[in-house]
């Protein structure tokens, strides 16, 4: 069962998400900034992650910076799912490697689910390096 880790700081988005992740079948984990998803990846291991980018305590471009600069986690494909439309900021996330980017106001789970299965199934075909 693919694990999946959701990082959204409001509620009420994340609650319900979560749960329908759950009826997907997924398994989720879920924490409400970049700070809370670091200590989630120091004692859990997952297979994807949702991330949203303006959050409080550690936004998601630092919390991506991180994740990246660590060789344990840096393979973890990540769906950004936002509400920004910066250009400079979404660059930086194409920098960073985020392949998808899904913006909140137009989004829908259908799309979110097929990203999901697609990225997990380039990571199940991807050999990670050592």
């Amino acid at each position: 069962m693919c694990r999946i880790l959701l990082i959204e700081d409001t509620p009420i988005v994340r609650e319900p998400l979560a749960r329908l992740l759950k009826d997907e079948g997924f398994q989720v984990v879920d924490a409400a900034d970049g700070a809370d998803a670091m200590a989630h990846l120091e004692t859990q291991v997952v297979d994807l992650i949702l991330l949203d980018i303006l959050m409080p305590h550690m936004n998601g471009l630092t919390f991506l910076e991180r994740l990246r600069g660590d060789d344990k986690l840096r393979h973890i494909p990540v769906i950004a799912v936002t509400g920004i439309a910066d250009s400079g900021n979404l660059a930086r996330l194409r920098e960073l490697g985020v392949k998808s980017i899904l913006h909140k106001v137009r989004f829908t789970f259908d799309a979110l689910l097929s990203e999901i299965h697609a990225q997990l199934a380039e990571q199940l075909e991807t050999p990670k390096s050592l």
